[in-house]
């Protein structure tokens, strides 16, 4: 096909969850595929979605958008299929594949949730790579997780182009996964602004109906994974409170399991009155926490990008983070920065922003100025040239 030609562009959303188990990544790619589509010269997408989660892709529906229902218009490949894929070219391509989605009439395949599981020799693959977290800290990962993400490095490695959502993952992706630093490219995980602020009367609505109030907490909407250091928050939390009995802090975040074991933890410290471990919540609810915390508190132990970190900097909340290369690259000097590993660190950053005064105000006057940076960047476009080809 003629480079510049609107496409027909196969997007693997097998991994797309209604229990926000994928973190801020759907989020993206949700808000990434509305604004492809909305383009005048937009391709032709096909979403490859399992039947619980299409109801997330159903407002999608148009001229330029698809849906394929797994099991019901398509089925995903079998493993044995996808083990002779990745056989070297020469030798995948003489072997007949009638599950093909170039039968389907695809012209590129796109997988942005962290799989690859359609990819396929002959067809043109962009493929977004999140992190490389399990080469630095492979005990975070059951045995099976581990090989599933070897196996998504090892297709890396074939794909077209791969988009890294930050330099540092770029770093990673070039030193330690193995990929050719010409074929990644670093654009970040965010469409536009990062959060748009609700209006007064909405936000005190919601913070309402979930009994909170503006300015009485401190924030830290994650996933409940191990990376996300929650154990040693509430250490540094426990701590803090000794000076400051009045602080509160709220969670929430989706995995049930863990989020039950982490209620018990704050019930076992004395914290059940002052610590609120919410599970996963609507956008609107989510933003509304953020935008009423008197700060965000961050401390995860690796990130690939940190997006609450960005959103919170878009609504003009302070923001207290983890010292990690990727967070400074995020947020420059708009955050107090502590050491994650640290307890002391994290409580002293906890009472500084409780405590306000200039410190607060000045990391969130320039925190604005950081996020409107972001949002200026031409994500969409971005996309759209790096899936034509």
């Amino acid at each position: 096909m003629p480079a510049g030609e609107r496409q027909r562009v196969f997007v693997d959303l097998a991994p797309l969850s209604a229990d926000g188990s994928n973190g801020g990544a759907a989020r993206f790619v949700l808000g990434l595929l509305r604004a492809l589509v909305a383009r005048e010269d937009a391709h032709r997408y096909c979403a490859l979605v399992k039947p619980e989660a299409a109801a997330a892709v159903a407002p999608l529906r148009g001229p330029a958008f698809e849906v394929l229902v797994l099991g019901q218009a398509i089925a995903e490949p079998l493993r044995i299929r996808r083990e002779l894929r990745r056989l070297p070219l020469p030798v995948a391509r003489l072997i007949p594949d009638a599950a093909s989605l170039k039968n389907l009439g695809a012209d590129v395949l796109f997988s942005p949730l962290f799989t690859t599981l359609f990819c396929e020799p002959g067809l043109p693959h962009v493929a977004i790579a999140y992190d490389f977290q399990e080469l630095s800290h492979p005990g975070f990962f059951d045995a099976r997780e581990r090989s599933r993400r070897r196996a998504f490095r090892a297709d890396l490695l074939r794909a077209d182009r791969v988009v890294a959502i930050s330099s540092e993952t770029k770093k990673d992706a070039v030193e330690k996964a193995g990929l050719e630093p010409e074929r990644v490219t670093v654009v970040p995980p965010v469409v536009g602004p990062a959060r748009i602020p609700l209006g007064a009367e909405e936000q005190a609505r919601i913070l309402g109906s979930l009994r909170l109030s503006a300015g009485s907490y401190a924030a830290y909407p994650a996933n409940y994974w191990p990376h996300k250091n929650h154990e040693r928050l509430l250490a540094a939390f426990t701590r803090a409170r000794k000076s400051r009995p009045e602080m509160a802090l709220v969670l929430c975040g989706a995995l049930d399991a863990a989020r039950q074991w982490l209620i018990a933890q704050a019930r076992n410290r004395g914290l059940s009155d002052a610590v609120r471990v919410f599970p996963y919540l609507s956008e609107d609810e989510v933003t509304a926490i953020l935008q009423g915390a008197r700060f965000l508190i961050f401390p995860s132990f690796w990130e690939g990008f940190g997006i609450p970190v960005l959103e919170a900097l878009s609504l003009g909340t302070p923001v207290a983070c983890s010292d990690l290369p990727v967070l400074r690259e995020v947020a420059g000097e708009n955050a107090l920065y502590f050491n994650p590993e640290d307890e002391i660190s994290i409580a002293d950053a906890l009472e500084l922003l409780w405590r306000g005064g200039h410190t607060r105000e000045a990391l969130a006057e320039g925190g604005r100025s950081r996020a409107a940076r972001y949002a200026a960047i031409d994500v969409a476009g971005a996309y759209h040239r790096l899936l034509t080809f």
